[in-house]
């Protein structure tokens, strides 16, 4: 985009005016910390430059610094989140002043005003408490604070929980009872943000529905008793927050302090805690008895430990959360256990076990192969989570955090929702997905005068594997005439399934205060590199069916498929993966300029860009039968975003408006990057080749 189409496309969006009515308070979006702010005047209002205002944090010791501008103005950004603060206004001529037991919360510019009287008399004046409003939030956030984690219910223990805070998230279960899709503002999941610390905790190959890292195993990307605090955050309008037009969950992690202190819990849950499921009613039984999910566990404990290393100057934090659940299928095929297969017929014996036991027989004779028991089984959902964290105070000026967040999962699962009424899934047909993510972080906070700059690092390694049930078997289906199937075999997406995910990013920002504005600027970059290993029915795929199920039974034992698919690598190496990177660079500017005591105005302009280094495979049959080019990638483009906002108060009363936006709603900075692209005709997967064949 040349400058003068860029000057045309930003002065076009002035065009575009919509007001949004905030309800309740939204936070002037930071990522990882928050703001101290205000002005500092005489008892007759006039306003007192060059006054030293200090920040203490009581539990650390962390101190922060600055002084007041020309206009009586101060500001502190990148103070940690959480407090108690003590505020300290000093100046030559003038009593001290001092509030204490100020809290700040994740985002949020905290509103301190200080009237300082002559020193007539030597004494200092303590502040017990405050009114504030923050004019300068907009957008449409909300926070849930510590005391909230604490008190709130929670079945699941995470992060999703609790965005349910807001009206704007809707989240929605799977079939196995866990949070899988969390949509704000009716946008679909993937289009979404999670960031812990700062950083983006996403699953960038686009696989899970909750898209986060783990997720494929049950697993929750991090540990609720290591989080401090949360963000819901929609349309915000802060040039630092960019990657989805949906919504963001920003957390923050705990940390330790110079009071050593801990927490230890479990929690459980079993059958007797669960509702009864509604067997399958049949015309020999129209109204059977409900059952339980009998072996059904839930369980998850756990252990936190912090405190001072050094006092006043280093401080660490840990915690050690397990996770172990057992999940029935709630189907037997024999009526042993959960609901009949099939249902019951007049004698209640379960309708197809006599086609599931002839089905057996003819494996084990037949193939040599036992596709397992008939009673239902309980499938193990594993998780282990490790969260370190080192805080250190390297001088009044300069802070720094590493910490390192660990999760290890494993979930035994089959096909989604099987088995179930219509399809019947054999043990041997149950696959295991393994995954483990480390993911350590360095932040540094670094403080001047009037400059504020605020580093982080960050690695993602993700190393997801399906294990299949050995002997290895051929998947297999057999179709019943009532319209009923039997699955049995490894499954067919199982057969070759590896995904190694390696994620850098590099994220700076610096902040400025001059005079009445805040000006920002900063770049964010993240490096994706992938490897990835998937050959869908490598071991075949065959399918049994015929007008009867007799019939169906009698092609099995015959070996005559009625339909086979076998997918194999179009290189001499059978498990050939795909290794690919993709880019994103970004570079930011953002000013917060408060016109007046009662008018904040925040605008900005983004630019992002996408780089694909790698050419994809080339597909020759789809050129000739589609013109379709598979090879070429995306053209190098930036996506550039611009936004004004206005946050105003009048007698206490709270309204923002957005006056400017390059996007429609709901307005963002930035574009969610998609990789995966498309499975067979692409460098996201395995080059291979398919056979299928029908009857």
């Amino acid at each position: 985009m040349n400058l003068s189409k860029m000057l045309r496309f930003v002065r076009a969006t002035g065009a575009v005016l919509v007001f949004v009515m905030a309800a309740r308070q939204a936070p002037a979006q930071t990522l990882t910390t928050g703001t101290l702010a205000g002005v500092v005047a005489d008892q007759q209002g006039g306003v007192l430059p060059g006054a030293t205002i200090t920040a203490v944090h009581q539990p650390t010791g962390t101190q922060y610094e600055t002084v007041t501008g020309s206009d009586g103005r101060y500001q502190i950004p990148n103070v940690r989140v959480g407090g108690p603060y003590t505020v300290t206004a000093t100046l030559s001529g003038f009593r001290v002043q001092k509030e204490e037991n100020v809290n700040v919360a994740l985002g949020e510019e905290r509103s301190l005003e200080f009237k300082m009287p002559l020193a007539t008399i030597a004494e200092t004046v303590v502040v017990v408490g405050q009114a504030t409003f923050n004019e300068t939030r907009a957008g449409t956030a909300e926070n849930v604070p510590a005391e909230a984690i604490q008190s709130l219910p929670t079945i699941q223990r995470g992060l999703f929980d609790f965005a349910r805070t807001s009206p704007y998230f809707s989240v929605s279960p799977d079939s196995a009872g866990t949070d899988a899709f969390m949509s704000v503002a009716g946008r679909n999941p993937r289009y979404n943000s999670i960031q812990i610390d700062g950083a983006v905790n996403n699953d960038v190959f686009g696989i899970p529905a909750t898209g986060t890292p783990g997720a494929q195993t049950g697993a929750q990307p991090i540990s609720l008793d290591a989080i401090q605090e949360v963000q819901l955050v929609v349309a915000p309008y802060d040039v630092r927050q960019g990657g989805f037009t949906g919504g963001g969950i920003n957390a923050v992690t705990k940390s330790g302090s110079n009071t050593f202190s801990g927490t230890g819990y479990w929690f459980g849950r079993n059958e007797k805690l669960t509702r009864s499921i509604p067997a399958i009613a049949t015309t020999a039984v129209p109204s059977p008895a409900d059952v339980k999910l009998e072996g059904f566990k839930d369980q998850q404990g756990g252990f936190s430990f912090g405190g001072p290393i050094l006092r006043n100057k280093a401080f660490f934090f840990g915690n050690l959360d397990l996770g172990r659940k057992s999940l029935p299928t709630g189907f037997s095929a024999d009526g042993s256990g959960g609901q009949a297969w099939g249902g019951l017929n007049s004698a209640g014996v379960a309708s197809h076990l006599a086609d599931l036991q002839q089905i057996t027989s003819i494996l084990k004779t037949q193939y040599g192969y036992d596709p397992g028991s008939f009673s239902e089984i309980s499938t193990p959902i594993n998780n282990n989570k490790v969260f370190l964290r080192t805080d250190f105070n390297v001088s009044p000026r300069n802070q720094l955090t590493v910490r390192l967040n660990y999760v290890k999962g494993s979930k035994q699962v089959s096909s989604t929702g099987v088995p179930n009424s219509t399809t019947y899934a054999f043990p041997t047909d149950f696959y295991t997905s393994n995954e483990k993510v480390w993911s350590p972080v360095a932040q540094l906070n670094t403080t001047a005068a009037h400059v504020f700059n605020e580093f982080r690092a960050t690695y993602t390694r993700d190393r997801f594997t399906r294990t299949i049930p050995l002997p290895v078997f051929p998947f297999v289906r057999v179709d019943f005439s009532d319209g009923l199937n039997v699955r049995l075999g490894a499954e067919n997406s199982s057969h070759a399934n590896k995904l190694n995910q390696d994620i850098v990013e590099i994220t700076d920002d610096m902040t400025w205060v001059m005079g009445k504005h805040t000006f920002v600027v900063g770049t964010h970059n993240e490096f994706l590199h992938f490897f990835n290993v998937f050959v869908q029915n490598l071991y075949g795929n065959y399918e049994f069916s015929a007008a009867t199920t007799a019939g169906a039974i009698a092609n099995l034992q015959s070996g005559f498929a009625q339909a086979y698919s076998r997918n194999f690598s179009n290189t001499s190496n059978p498990l050939e993966p795909a290794v690919f990177s993709v880019r994103q660079f970004g570079v930011y500017f953002g000013d917060q300029w408060r016109a007046r005591s009662t008018l904040t105005l925040t605008y900005g302009v983004r630019l992002d860009v996408p780089n694909f280094p790698d050419t994809p495979h080339s597909t020759p049959l789809a050129v000739t039968a589609f013109g379709l080019h598979t090879d070429v990638v995306p053209a190098l483009r930036a996506s550039v975003s611009t936004g004004i906002s206005a946050g105003a108060a009048r007698r206490g009363r709270r309204c923002a408006a957005v006056l400017a936006s390059s996007r429609a709603a709901p307005p963002m900075f930035g574009c969610p990057t998609s990789t995966a692209i498309q499975e067979s005709t692409s460098r996201t997967s395995t080059p291979a080749r398919s056979i299928t064949t029908h009857g």
